[in-house]
């Protein structure tokens, strides 16, 4: 997520490397001739593993913590 955001604004890695944030911003030029599927898609998938790695976190707290497991 932070390296995601970070290429996004222009401060992360090189455009020549593949990463979610760098497709991002590549794909803003495009938004305004109506190519919104070039941001939709590797947002959506940005936030699906954000979203997984929340769940695969908040599970394995709640394995080695047994007393978070009933809250």
């Amino acid at each position: 997520m932070h390296e995601a955001s970070v290429t996004f604004l222009g401060f992360g890695l090189s455009p020549h490397e593949p990463a979610i944030g760098i497709i991002l911003s590549e794909s803003m030029k495009y938004l305004s001739a109506g190519y919104w599927w070039l941001a939709f898609f590797p947002g959506v998938s940005l936030l699906i593993i954000v979203l997984a790695f929340d769940v695969i976190g908040e599970n394995l707290a709640k394995l080695m913590d047994p007393k978070k497991a009933h809250e």
